[in-house]
């Protein structure tokens, strides 16, 4: 025992503050002062103006503008840009600046899904007979790549490929299930891409339980989900590596085994 009773003991704590830029815990910070902010001064009576009705509209604005600044998909920048320009209508006629009420929001929300779709026509070349519109899809194919649009529909495709090149999923309004559980890919790096965007709609992919997943997704009022169990190789064996790539934008993404 001798002097182990006057030997201190030191406990360390460290706590890693803003980990990663703009993460939730730092948007729903910059939230909660902006929106104590608006409180705050709106009981003081120092405006003539009630501040709360500037509230939503900013919280909106801040999380428009996390999202636009976030995404790498085009569909979901587009929504976020429109939710930007509809947070700073409201803000404007909270102010009495301008006369606008919150009944644009879904008149911009229009236009900007219409805009989404012609995009995507224009860059997909076979648009016309990949895309389902207002009717349901169910087959099983042996493609080695991906191209699948789901417009107020829903695609259910089994890939049985024996050289998966991966591929591009998107929906609008509707939803996609792909199976990859009959395919393996082969690629000299063995990883191939898969860039996956669901706009007010949703997307599943389930996936081998001998593929690695690296998930590079954001989403915007939404989910992008891991919800996979990671292989546990032997040691020396390289396993393939799945890569989703996208957005979503009041939708969601999901990865399953």
């Amino acid at each position: 025992m001798g002097n182990s009773q006057n030997t201190p003991i030191r406990i360390g704590i460290r706590a890693q503050i803003c980990a990663g830029p703009l993460n939730g815990g730092v948007i729903a910070g910059i939230a909660l002062v902006v929106g104590g902010s608006l409180l705050f001064i709106d009981n003081l009576g120092i405006f003539p103006i009630t501040l709360t009705d500037a509230f939503w509209p900013v919280i909106m604005l801040l999380l428009s503008a996390v999202g636009l600044y976030r995404t790498d998909s085009l569909a979901v920048k587009i929504l976020c840009g429109t939710g930007v320009i509809a947070s700073v209508l409201l803000i404007l006629g909270a102010f009495h600046v301008i006369r606008v009420t919150s009944d644009i929001i879904w008149p911009l929300v229009m236009i900007a899904v219409g805009i989404v779709l012609l995009i995507y026509r224009l860059r997909w070349p076979a648009f016309s007979d990949r895309m389902n519109l207002g009717a349901s899809s169910k087959t099983r194919v042996s493609e080695n790549r991906l191209s699948e649009a789901a417009v107020f529909s829903a695609v259910k495709r089994r890939v049985e490929a024996a050289n998966f090149e991966g591929g591009e999923l998107n929906t609008v309004f509707g939803s996609i299930e792909v199976d990859l559980r009959w395919s393996s890919i082969a690629t000299p790096n063995h990883a191939v891409a898969i860039e996956a965007n669901a706009v007010f709609g949703g997307i599943e992919i389930r996936v081998p339980e001998t593929w690695n997943l690296s998930l590079q997704g954001s989403a915007v009022f939404g989910a992008y989900e891991d919800k996979t169990i990671p292989p546990r190789p032997e040691p020396g064996v390289v396993l393939p590596t799945l890569i989703i790539r996208g957005g979503t934008a009041f939708g969601s993404v999901v990865i399953r085994n």
